[in-house]
């Protein structure tokens, strides 16, 4: 806790690495599943699991809550109070899951009988898969109680190599029970089963992390349930605007323009979901560091973090969209298909968005820990009305580009418009010199790895999906040069360096000079 950019650090290259072993897996085990279980059996087994995705919902925001509140009490080192936190959301949480184990029994008693084109053995096979999934569902609440004074604590290392041991137990497992000749259900059991067993280690990870941990129903507060619930119930408004805002895009497209259109523009979801994916990784890590120095009413570490992470995060997504947008025609037509070239010039309204989003989450990481999360979900439930309105509006005339539009232009404006100056002010900084901090940098790293790109696509076309990729890495690795060596002030970038040898390779600070 007295070194948050080293615990910042270790948790995003563990992130990363956790993300890097997800990628590798899916790429390998899906074929792999799909061909095993069959279509049918494959498609039984996504329904289920979309069946039991919604319950998730029922944790009516609290998880953040819970951290926010936990990290406050630690922070003023009442050990006493993070144990009556704790032990009050322990029982909450058990209510939660009994009640989504109620929501599991009506679900595969009285829905999926009456599920379309289901045989009466598919519809036996989806119960049990239905019933194996959610069981691990409803644990999980209880033991998400773990999660939050790890979280607090700042331990995202540790609890993210336990996820990347889980995940890559969970893929050997699924490769050995369908190499085996097992079928759907006794896949789901065993990976479920491992899940379970998962939550062993999370346990032990809060113990190391908190030796003070002391967990009893004697000590529910309805007190800490109150103040929780204050903060929490505004972050459920984001998530069930996040719910609606994920899948409006495509029930517009659906309705006017067919599930052809659909297919197309899921391309440029797919894809802008990826960069976003790879360059968010860092500020989901920042709450708890946030709520810390907020709680200590540290302003100018605030200050420090609203920079350095909006210049980061902005740097990351910058190179990312940088190499998106110019090998966006080529990576489309090459994995794809000529026929997918309609969702290019979505891609690139999405991009823009993905810029934006990105680069907006320290700004709203500070916010929700100031206690600003009213303003948080108001601008929410604005962007999702907003972006289903326009979308509507533009569908007709600009085709899928138009909804892409309806999506991107209230959320950019709300965003750059509104979260990023209320968190500027916040931490004490001026709007416009917050914009010049964090942007400069990135504008400035990029003019050579452009005029890199212009070079491939107009005088080295690539030819196959590696070559796209090759060039993309090249471009990519350019502007990471430019970015340090040009785009970052040698202050700033003596800074980064020190703290990066000083928490990583430890001992001696290098200087400007090694540039």
């Amino acid at each position: 806790m007295e070194h948050p950019a080293r615990n910042l650090l270790t948790g995003t290259l563990t992130k990363y690495l956790l993300l890097l072993v997800n990628i590798v897996i899916g790429i390998f085990l899906m074929p792999f599943t799909m061909r095993h279980l069959g279509t049918a059996e494959y498609g039984l087994w996504m329904l289920a699991a979309s069946m039991t995705a919604y319950l998730q919902l029922l944790d009516l925001g609290y998880g953040n809550g819970l951290v926010r509140q936990v990290t406050q009490a630690d922070a003023r080192g009442d050990d006493e109070a993070v144990n009556e936190i704790l032990s009050t959301f322990l029982v909450v949480y058990i209510a939660i899951a009994v009640i989504a184990v109620a929501a599991i029994g009506v679900l595969a008693v009285g829905v999926i009988p009456r599920f379309p084109n289901l045989s009466a053995a598919e519809i036996d096979t989806a119960r049990w898969v239905l019933i194996l999934i959610g069981a691990r569902l409803a644990l999980a609440f209880p033991m998400s109680v773990f999660g939050a004074i790890t979280a607090a604590r700042q331990r995202f290392a540790l609890t993210g190599s336990i996820a990347i041991a889980v995940a890559l137990a969970q893929a050997a497992a699924t490769y050995l029970v369908l190499r085996s000749g097992d079928g759907l259900v006794t896949m789901v059991a065993v990976t479920s089963a491992i899940g379970v067993l998962s939550y062993v280690p999370y346990a032990w990870a809060a113990k190391r992390t908190f030796p003070g941990l002391r967990l009893s129903p004697f000590r529910f507060s309805a007190r800490q349930v109150r103040e929780v619930t204050a903060f929490s119930m505004y972050l459920f408004l984001i998530s069930i605007s996040i719910h609606v805002g994920t899948n409006a895009d495509n029930l517009i497209i659906g309705a006017y323009l067919g599930t052809t259109s659909v297919a197309v523009y899921t391309v440029a979801l797919r894809l802008a979901d990826y960069q976003r994916q790879l360059c968010g990784q860092f500020t989901g890590l920042l709450f708890p560091v946030l709520v810390r120095f907020h709680e200590r009413e540290d302003v100018a570490a605030l200050r420090v973090a609203l920079i350095d992470g909006t210049r980061i995060a902005l740097a990351l997504v910058t190179g990312i969209t940088l190499c998106l947008m110019a090998f966006a025609r080529p990576l489309v037509e090459l994995w794809m298909g000529p026929s997918f070239v309609d969702s290019i010039l979505p891609l690139y309204v999405l991009a823009v968005l993905g810029i934006v989003a990105v680069a907006q989450g320290p700004a709203g990481n500070i916010l929700l820990a100031a206690g600003r999360q009213r303003l948080v979900a108001y601008a929410s439930l604005v962007d999702i009305s907003a972006n289903v309105a326009l979308s509507v509006l533009l569908v007709t005339r600009y085709g899928l580009t138009g909804v892409a539009l309806g999506t991107a232009v209230p959320y950019v404006l709300l965003n750059v418009g509104i979260i990023m100056p209320v968190a500027a002010r916040l931490a004490g900084v001026p709007a416009r010199a917050f914009a010049a901090e964090v942007c400069v940098p990135a504008l400035v790293g990029s003019i050579p790895p452009l005029l890199l790109a212009a070079y491939f696509r107009w005088f080295m076309s690539a030819g196959s999906l590696v070559a796209v990729i090759a060039q993309g890495a090249a471009v990519g690795l350019l502007y990471l040069l430019t970015f340090c060596a040009v785009g970052l002030r040698s202050a700033d970038r003596a800074r980064y360096l020190n703290s990066v040898w000083r928490h990583r390779i430890g001992g001696a600070r290098p200087t400007a000079a090694l540039w």
